[in-house]
């Protein structure tokens, strides 16, 4: 599959602006159904167009795919990073959208990092979830 990846960081931030508000928002809320429509807008672009050859890969078979690796710092203390070519697309852009501001190596993140995101993705689903069902009781 083809990867524009201009493309994919556009929809990956455009997708990420309205996650982030709808953390704050209890579902039901009036403010966000605009927010809600912009994702399914999101929603629609990725069965049309999907970006990637993982653009159907759940979040947990993410977190199995991709390894962990053990890496030696220039001071000598050791961590685990992934590598970021071993995060397929869509989800290395998901991933550096939703992580701008992380510390990280020329070779990848730390893996700890990757951990918090793949929490925080399943929580931001779920609560997505809750607003939709909102929307369709309301």
């Amino acid at each position: 599959m083809n990867t524009d990846l201009n493309t994919l960081w556009q929809r990956e931030r455009k997708r990420r602006e309205p996650l982030w508000t709808l953390e704050g928002l209890r579902p039901g809320a009036k403010e966000a159904k605009p927010l809600l429509t912009l994702l399914d807008e999101i929603a629609q672009l990725d069965l049309k167009s999907p970006i990637g050859d993982a653009c159907s890969m759940s979040v947990d078979a993410l977190g199995e795919l991709v390894p962990e690796t053990q890496f030696v710092g220039c001071d000598g203390y050791p961590f685990v990073i992934i590598l970021s070519q071993h995060i397929p697309q869509p989800w290395r852009e998901r991933f550096e959208a939703a992580s701008p501001l992380s510390t990280r190596l020329p070779e990848g993140s730390y893996a700890s990092v990757r951990r918090r995101f793949l929490r925080g993705w399943v929580r931001e689903m779920q609560h997505l979830a809750a607003h939709r069902e909102a929307r369709m009781n309301d």
